[in-house]
């Protein structure tokens, strides 16, 4: 596992969960076809920097700008980390 410094998150955007579930799924598209995607994406924190100053912990959810996630592959594993900035809002619950 990675642990994020200089102001980052190590995040799991939402489309990659969302191809997770598909590759599972049995459910068959055309090889060509693609989602046109939005320039924003949910995604779940998954670890904080110690020196970030945003108030966000280990499981809650967020909207990033999709074009500045950094895909870090690291001893076989794939990471998602985000500067602090480019973290737009907080997902809260409607409860």
């Amino acid at each position: 596992m990675l642990y994020p410094r200089n102001r980052h998150l190590s995040i799991l955007p939402e489309y990659i969960e969302r191809q997770n579930k598909q590759r599972d799924s049995t459910i068959l598209l055309p090889e060509d076809y693609s989602k046109v995607e939005s320039r924003y994406c949910a995604a779940s924190v998954v670890n904080v920097s110690s020196d970030c100053n945003l108030d966000v912990l280990a499981g809650d959810r967020i909207l990033v700008d999709r074009s500045m996630i950094e895909e870090v592959e690291y001893d076989g594993e794939t990471n998602y980390l985000i500067l602090a900035n480019y973290v737009i809002a907080e997902i809260g619950d409607n409860t």
